[in-house]
């Protein structure tokens, strides 16, 4: 019994753990919560005549704090690109300050508050004014030209004795801007986009609003194919009318995003090369039939896509491309000659951009708030410009992002920041894959892909995909459903991955799986029929649970009937119950087994297929029996009556 207590206050001990462990993790997320949040500020000021500039700054408490006070610090220019990262990683710069301003009082703040930040190459004068509406005033370390830059600055917010700080960046104009550099902006929206679908929803509200923006809209065959305007539900109804808003403006272009797993070098290797046209058609056709828009001509990849890849892709009609700056031996961000399309050895005349890869990181950091986010990306152009303001081609960035990590205010205040931004002028892909740009600024006209490992494909990967495509091919022809068609073919395409055999024979599995998940809404009555004669009809009832119409074929195989306008009948399943009255003769024998198989038209794809037994009552031996029996015996009883009749007349 001794033992019995310690066991007690160990349980004890473990559910008072479990207890803490649960409450744990809200405390711990408590004594991270930020203080403050940078709502917005101004990413570039223009210096006055008088060497002043203005950029407005708006700040959200977590709580009202009467004794709050907010500083902020100017550190100097940043001369090296690497200078960058520390300043988005929060570290901040590790050169001491140039300028800072006075401590001043957020008392008035409840919990939003805007003011204005005064940038001036003189002395400040005195800080004056009432809570909200003073000037915070700091003094640039510079005149004239030698102002231009892009700053670090810090804000540093004081409650309650404890001191947070944030940092930014700040772009400096002194002097005219010749040649503003080219972003290429493509905010994608892949199937990831599903989890937050209203969030997807307004960041093509927002780009919407700024209909007099240049930039592009990656489609995804797997994302479209889900927001078909036949598909009833509320999703693809706000999908539908936000992604037709969004291309409503000619400034804004789509451009086909394939999966960043496709093997288009495999699918050429092993004979199926009209797949990779077939990848790059599905969202061009999808996108059209749901907005009416056609895509531009370059093709965004992700991954890593190999030479056989890009030969394949050539192979299908694609000119231009653009690929993730990782796939590259070289990464045009970490040099001074970036900004131009090249050609990639070794594939030929297809012209190439790469993504900005930090730029790109920076966009879609989602541990920045939205609004300081916005201001940093912004900065960090301005700073690409002033690598080379004189340039004297015109350079382009391309920036990727997803819209599950750019919410509606970051998209706002980036092409807000955009829009009067000297640094940066907004732009499509179509105009940077200029063949007079290949080589200009000092950018090489060629570039090197990184080595692939190609991947392998084994015999049952070859021919479950070509049996699944012809199937899916043959039945999409037979529907008119354009949504589950839409469905089976991005299953399809997104089956062809890069990979071992058996992660890509999951896929294929996986497709096939969907395919038959639409056959099994048909069938045929198997109730056994009864003829009752010679020449009746046969009645077939094919039986539907999908909710679009397909044309079959059935057909009609016994060796026992004969079927005077043929055993092959096409009919189209428009309703749950389809009734046939198919005509029959020379009949043999009094019982059969009818096989009914119902196909696509074409015959290679099986929809249904019964055994049905059928009875010939008009042709039955037992019949013929009965018949000759019953007149026997009436033969019988017509005899004996005439022959006791007989007998009776002679006794009288």
């Amino acid at each position: 019994m001794s033992h019995r207590f310690p066991t007690w206050w160990r349980a004890l001990g473990v559910v008072l753990l479990s207890l803490a462990a649960l409450t744990w993790p809200t405390a711990a997320q408590a004594g991270t919560t930020s203080t403050f949040r940078v709502l917005h500020q101004d990413a570039a000021v223009t210096l006055s005549d008088r060497g002043v500039a203005r950029a407005h700054v708006t700040l959200q408490l977590a709580a009202a704090h009467p004794d709050a006070v907010i500083e902020l610090s100017l550190f100097p220019r940043i001369i090296a690109r690497s200078e960058i990262t520390p300043i988005v990683d929060g570290a901040g710069s590790p050169e001491l300050e140039v300028a800072n301003t006075a401590s001043v009082s957020l008392e008035c703040a409840k919990r939003t508050i805007s003011f204005v930040v005064e940038l001036a190459t003189a002395s400040p004068g005195r800080q004056s004014g009432p809570c909200g509406q003073r000037a915070l005033r700091l003094r640039l370390p510079c005149t004239g030209a030698r102002c231009d830059g892009v700053y670090p600055i810090s804000y540093s917010l004081t409650a309650d004795g404890t001191t947070t700080t944030k940092w930014s960046l700040l772009a400096v104009q002194a002097t005219a801007v010749a040649q503003p550099i080219r972003l290429d902006w493509v905010e994608t929206f892949d199937p990831s986009t599903f989890v937050h679908s209203a969030r997807a929803v307004s960041v093509l509200d927002a780009i919407a609003r700024f209909r007099l923006l240049p930039l592009s809209i990656g489609a995804d065959y797997r994302t479209l194919s889900r927001v078909m305007p036949l598909v009833k539900s509320s999703l693809s109804g706000a999908w539908d009318a936000a992604l037709t808003k969004a291309l409503a403006s000619p400034l804004h272009r789509a451009v086909v995003t394939p999966p960043g797993n496709i093997d288009f070098g495999g699918l050429v290797t092993n004979g199926l090369a009209t797949q990779v046209a077939q990848q790059v058609a599905l969202s061009s056709n999808f996108l059209h039939t749901i907005t009416g828009k056609y895509v531009d001509s370059p093709v965004l990849l992700s991954g890593q896509p190999s030479l056989s890849g890009l030969d394949a892709l050539a192979g299908a009609g694609v000119d231009e491309v653009v690929l993730p700056e990782s796939d590259l031996t070289v990464a045009p961000s970490t040099t001074l000659n970036w900004g131009a399309p090249f050609h990639v050895e070794g594939a030929g005349s297809l012209s190439a951009l790469s993504i900005d890869g930090p730029l790109s990181e920076l966009a879609s950091d989602e541990s920045i708030e939205p609004g300081r986010r916005a201001a940093m990306t912004l900065a960090t152009l301005a700073f690409l410009h002033f690598e080379a303001p004189d340039a004297p081609a015109v350079r382009s960035v391309v920036m990727v992002t997803s819209a599950t990590q750019t919410p509606a205010s970051f998209v706002t205040d980036l092409l807000d920041g955009l829009s009067h931004n000297p640094f940066v002028v907004a732009s499509s892909l179509n105009p940077s894959f200029s063949s007079s740009l290949v080589g200009t600024s000092g950018a090489p006209a060629t570039r090197t892909l990184v080595t692939s490992t190609p991947s392998t494909w084994s015999d049952v990967n070859v021919t479950s995909l070509r049996t699944l495509i012809g199937a899916v091919t043959s039945y999409n022809e037979a529907m008119t459903s354009s949504s589950v068609s839409s469905t089976l073919s991005a299953a399809v395409a997104a089956s062809e991955v890069v990979g071992t055999s058996a992660t890509r024979q999951g896929e294929i599995d996986r497709a096939l799986t969907q395919l038959n998940d639409q056959l099994r809404l048909f069938s045929v009555n198997s109730g056994a029929i009864t003829l009752t004669g010679p020449g009746t009809a046969l009645p077939i009832t094919v039986l539907s649970r999908a909710n679009y119409t397909v044309t079959v074929v059935v057909h009609l195989i016994t060796n026992a009937l004969s079927f005077p306008r043929g055993d092959r009948i096409v009919t189209s399943l428009n309703s749950p119950t389809k009734a046939l009255r198919v005509p029959t003769s020379n009949h043999r024998g009094s019982s059969l087994t009818l096989q009914v198989v119902v196909t696509t038209p074409n015959n290679q794809v099986v929809l249904a297929r019964s055994a049905i037994q059928v009875r010939i009552a008009g042709t039955s031996v037992v019949g013929y029996l009965l018949t000759i029996g019953s007149l026997l015996v009436l033969a019988y009883w017509w005899l004996r009556t005439n022959r006791r009749r007989s007998k009776g007349r002679h006794a009288r």
